[in-house]
């Protein structure tokens, strides 16, 4: 049986495969070229405030196989989505890292955004409690590019967030311009 090649990869909900998540996924790409590994997205295929905060997740910027074909078209080795649930929820980030990215991916190399965090929510967790457990499982944890490296829309970062506001002002047209 041959071994599959290990991955560098990312985690996020994606939604709206906009400019900003571009930019993130051409940054991994990089990191994936220069150590001679292969692109990994991990999503989610339901909202994770759908669990976590019942009645407040946001109304999403695109359907989910819009997102898949999407997600697959920036030219990255693999898209894998879980169903975000309550295991997924309450699993430690360590177990997670250690368990899905580590044990059932290949994951070699854990590209996560500034302010991105994941597992069972733990305040004392920083990106400096990834890095150590990295180290300690054989994932080197790098930080991604901040939302403000991404490029700017009328001086704010792109994000999810940004273009939901787009649309609620009417301004379908700029939200769509940053999606394309």
């Amino acid at each position: 049986m041959r071994k599959q090649m290990p991955y560098a990869a990312t985690i996020g909900f994606f939604d709206g495969v906009h400019r900003g998540h571009r930019h993130v996924i051409a940054r991994l790409k990089a990191f994936a070229e220069d150590r001679g590994l292969q692109t990994l997205l991990v999503t989610f295929s339901n909202h994770p405030m759908e669990l976590v905060r019942p009645g407040s997740a946001p109304e999403l910027l695109l359907p989910y196989d819009e997102k898949m074909r999407r997600l697959r078209a920036t030219g990255v080795d693999k898209v894998i989505a879980y169903p975000f649930d309550r295991e997924m929820m309450n699993m430690p980030a360590r177990d997670f890292m250690e368990r899905v990215l580590h044990d059932e991916l290949g994951v070699r190399l854990l590209m996560i955004g500034y302010d991105n965090r994941f597992g069972r929510r733990d305040a004392s967790e920083t990106f400096e409690t990834y890095v150590r457990y990295g180290k300690e499982l054989g994932i080197e944890v790098v930080e991604g590019p901040r939302p403000e490296q991404s490029g700017l829309f009328e001086g704010r970062p792109v994000s999810s967030s940004l273009l939901r506001g787009l649309i609620k002002e009417g301004r379908e047209e700029d939200a769509h311009s940053l999606m394309r």
